[in-house]
Order: structure tokens, then C-alpha cells, then sequence
């Protein structure tokens, strides 16, 4: 018997519900990597199951619902796929659109207008730290670069990294007081306090590690946030001022040209 090399594969049909079919390549993709056997069958087998109930439970419903209630469904997904389409386009167009760009000079005249409203509801700190063995060789010169931290300091610990339990060394950004010092469970509240209101620099141990801190500065509660911290949320709101105004414009430009055109007539 000839093989006809060109014909088709026939698909694998995994399940059926009446005329509709769960076809191999619709279920292939949903098994992570690394799963057992038995753990792959159980996810198939679920969602198998779930697709089955989903036709059964429709196939009730085509037949029970009436025919008004069927077509109120299909008036609201078309109205859902309606404003699914048009807000995507809306939003593509504004997004390549100039009129919705914010610069770096639109946010500080913003912040320096409202810089008022911007006052803190938590304690921030910017500030590094390190966690390392209190046995560890190098310990005296790692506190002298610890405490200097200039370019070629950096260089040095990023070489010696295996030897840090844990470490931070973005000590120029913004970080929320507790957040920081959970990471430093030796200090006190009274010695937290101290190092952040002075602006110290701190070693501190236990019975196996030693916590090398440094804080370089602070705001507290009901501060005037700094920019560089809220600079993002101040981005946001006003690129989505933008977004809204540019979209108004688009959709009147829209209307106008439909009018201008004919291709729009209204009788009001």
C-alpha cells in the first residue's frame, strides 16, 4: 500500500462533548516542566473534567434559556468586545502619541506646586548594610571599605560577595525605615532610633555574625517626601492626566472629521 506523504495528520482528539472537541495540542503546553507523572495525568485529568462540565453546562443552557434571555448574552458580549477594542485602540494611540509624554521638568514643577501634599505616612531611611561571620579573616579591612564605600570599595566587595550572608549597598535610594532595619535583627529600637536621627555609622554582633550599618540619611512622618522617592507616582499621575486629556482630543478630532467628511449625520 502507497503512503501519501502530503495528506494531513489526523488530529488526536483527547475529548468529546457531542460535536465539540479538546484536541492533543489545545492540552500539551499545560504541564510545567519538571512534574511527576502522576502530578502531569492530575492537572490534565482537572482540566479535562472542567472542559467537559463547561460544554455540558452550556449545552443546558442553549436549551433551557430562552431565546430573549440567550440574546441579551449576545447583545452584552458584543457590547464587552466593542469596548475591549476600542479602549486597546485608544490606548495604543495614545501611547505613541507625544501629547502624552512627561518629561523630567513636568514632574519637578509638578512636585514643587503640591510639594505640600506629598508629606510622608511612613519613616525612610537611605542607607547600606552587611551580614558576615564575626570569624571572618578579613573583617577589620572589610569594615574600613565598608564604612568609606567609594568606587574601587565596591569593586572589592562585589569580589568578596560569597563571603556576605547578606548585604545592600543601594544607599542611594529611598527605603521605609522598618523595611530596612528588619534586616538588622540585633538593634534595638533605641539604637535603630540613634542611628537614623545621627546618621551613623554602626557595627554590631551576636554570638555568630556581625551587622556593619550605615545610614546616610533620613525623613520622617509628615515630611515632605523627597522627589527622587515619589518621583514614580508623581510620573504616573501625570501621564494618566495626559492620557485623558490627549484621548478627549482624539475622540472630538474623530467626530469632527466624521461630520467634515458626511460620514457622520446627526439630526441634533
Amino acid at each position: 500500500m502507497s503512503c501519501d506523504i502530503s495528506a494531513p495528520i489526523e488530529t488526536e482528539v483527547v475529548a468529546r462533548i457531542g460535536e465539540n472537541t479538546l484536541i492533543k495540542e489545545d492540552i500539551i503546553n499545560l504541564v510545567p516542566d519538571g512534574l511527576s507523572k502522576d502530578d502531569s495525568i492530575k492537572i490534565l485529568n482537572k482540566y479535562i473534567n472542567n472542559w467537559a462540565l463547561n460544554q455540558l453546562i452550556r449545552e443546558n443552557a442553549e436549551l433551557n434559556l430562552s431565546e430573549e434571555e440567550i440574546e441579551e448574552i449576545t447583545k452584552l458580549s458584543e457590547k464587552y468586545y466593542d469596548e475591549l477594542l476600542i479602549t486597546a485602540y485608544k490606548n495604543k494611540v495614545a501611547a505613541v502619541n507625544s501629547d502624552t509624554i512627561v518629561n523630567s521638568s513636568d514632574v519637578i514643577d509638578y512636585y514643587d506646586e503640591f510639594r505640600d501634599n506629598f508629606k510622608l505616612y511612613e519613616d525612610i531611611v537611605k542607607g547600606r548594610y552587611v551580614k558576615l561571620s564575626k570569624d571572618n579573616f578579613n573583617l577589620q579591612e572589610i569594615k574600613r571599605r565598608f564604612r568609606r564605600l567609594n568606587s574601587d570599595d565596591k569593586s572589592f566587595f562585589d569580589s568578596i560577595s560569597i563571603q556576605l550572608f547578606n548585604y545592600s549597598f543601594n544607599d542611594s535610594t529611598w527605603i521605609n525605615k522598618n523595611l530596612f532595619f528588619s534586616k538588622i535583627p540585633v538593634l534595638n529600637d533605641l539604637e535603630k532610633e540613634r542611628i537614623v536621627k545621627n546618621m551613623l555609622y554602626r557595627s554590631k554582633e551576636d554570638s555568630l555574625d556581625v551587622y556593619l550599618i550605615k545610614v546616610n540619611d533620613y525623613k520622617m512622618v509628615d515630611d515632605v517626601a523627597p522627589i527622587d522617592y515619589i518621583y514614580d507616582r508623581i510620573e504616573e499621575i501625570l501621564q494618566n492626566r495626559k492620557k485623558v486629556d490627549f484621548i478627549k482630543k482624539f475622540e472630538k478630532e474623530i467626530l469632527d472629521n466624521a461630520k467634515k467628511d458626511n460620514k457622520f449625520q446627526s439630526t441634533k
